[in-house]
């Protein structure tokens, strides 16, 4: 296993057959997993099919004991309504992180995320059921809503709901008929309390001269809107016309510049004179 930063030393990927395909560069893989390599990893995600679940039980079964398993990624070589009856054969119970797929896009999604520390950010997977969405994040963590909970997903209408598609990275899911994208912020805002709170002393705290800020740091460094790696040129113009803006986005546009994100609230801060605001996200960043 190569390990190339403090962040990767945290996480690997344990790969059962296949699945190399689904790794993106960078991450680091457990080839040969031991007790001492378990031990000195703290989130561990293991790659299989469904057809060799049996010869993976015990490995996973170990790595779920000591709370170390992550995701569980599944990849559906058979019918996915007989995936119950494949994990009995395994001998394995039902997890919350057991994730299907069908290719590589989600377990690449998710693992790009983890590399980036997005995983709280960044959407893994998404599901209608019982007229409601339900959003996966690259956590993973399940997320649930109602359509008439959010005014944007009021206006899809009920022939459309199942007409999205998610973003490569994850940014956000986006129903192409009726040009709506909705990111994972919008769903915690109306589930969680507390992270609607935080999301309005944000919006109070920054205000269309931050925006302005993010503009001229942009174009100090030379970049243009449709530049910037998950963030929509759409998105972008929105954030620095108003200063509304979400961490995740914030991760992103520091990213683009070449800073980690408390060097990148230090040169924004710089620019609107108010320390007060970077500070406030770096609180809530915490």
């Amino acid at each position: 296993m190569q390990i190339g930063s403090d962040r990767r030393t945290s996480i690997a990927a344990v790969l059962c057959g296949d699945g190399r395909d689904a790794v993106p560069a960078g991450f680091p893989i457990l080839r040969s997993p031991s007790t001492r390599h378990m031990h000195e990893l703290a989130h561990l995600f293991v790659l299989c099919s469904a057809a060799r679940l049996p010869g993976a039980s015990s490995l996973v079964t170990e790595i779920n004991r000591q709370h170390k398993l992550q995701a569980l990624f599944v990849r559906t070589d058979a019918d996915p309504r007989l995936l119950p009856q494949m994990l009995e054969r395994a001998n394995l119970r039902v997890l919350r992180n057991i994730l299907v797929h069908s290719d590589s896009r989600l377990p690449r999604r998710v693992l790009s995320a983890w590399l980036r520390n997005a995983q709280g950010e960044l959407i893994a997977n998404a599901d209608i059921a019982d007229g409601r969405l339900i959003m996966i994040s690259c956590e993973p963590k399940m997320y649930e809503v109602d359509f008439d909970q959010i005014p944007a997903l009021k206006k899809i209408p009920r022939t459309e709901w199942r007409n999205f598609e998610i973003d490569e990275d994850g940014s956000f899911i986006r129903w192409p008929s009726v040009d709506i994208h909705l990111d994972l912020d919008a769903i915690r805002s109306v589930v969680d309390p507390a992270w609607r709170r935080r999301s309005e002393r944000m919006r109070r705290a920054h205000g269309r001269e931050y925006g302005a800020a993010i503009s001229k740091l942009r174009h100090e460094r030379g970049l243009k809107q449709n530049e910037i790696r998950g963030i929509s040129e759409r998105q972008l113009r929105r954030v620095e016309g108003t200063g509304e803006i979400s961490v995740r986005t914030l991760k992103l546009l520091a990213h683009a510049h070449g800073m980690n994100l408390d060097r990148y609230l230090d040169e924004l801060s710089e620019r609107t004179g108010s320390r007060r605001a970077a500070q406030d996200i770096k609180e809530d960043h915490a």
